[in-house]
């Protein structure tokens, strides 16, 4: 289903110190549009409960490189407290929103690291 006017005005993202703007913009990009369709999503809350969620799973990702989300969730949910910021999600509901930009940023290493072994040097140029 297609999210309302008003739903898609309330995911608007808010403005930002430059210091977040590309962060907070590239996670809009990535996530946004598909936030009322997670299966984490709760109904009536807004881009911007989710947005702090996104940002502290990647971050958090690469502060634990090399371990998995099970293993540091305990540390992530107390973590969460002070990360969340204005967010009005609590653990519970934030999880996914973590989790999912947890395993996205994984991704994301995983396959750039791929492509820097896989890309010719100046060198090996015919």
């Amino acid at each position: 289903m297609a999210p309302t006017n008003r739903q898609q005005q309330q995911l608007s993202p808010s403005t930002r110190g430059p210091d977040q703007a590309d962060t907070d913009e590239a996670l809009a990009e990535r996530y946004q549009d598909g936030l009322l369709q997670a299966p984490y999503y709760s109904v009536g809350r807004l881009w911007d409960d989710y947005l702090p969620a996104y940002r502290f799973g990647q971050r958090s990702q690469r502060r634990h490189s090399g371990q998995r989300f099970e293993d540091v969730e305990q540390q992530l949910e107390r973590d969460w407290t002070t990360a969340r910021g204005q967010s009005r999600l609590g653990w519970v509901e934030a999880r996914g929103a973590v989790e999912d930009a947890w395993t996205r940023s994984e991704l994301s290493q995983t396959f750039n690291a791929s492509e820097q072994r896989e890309a010719p040097s100046a060198g090996d140029r015919h």
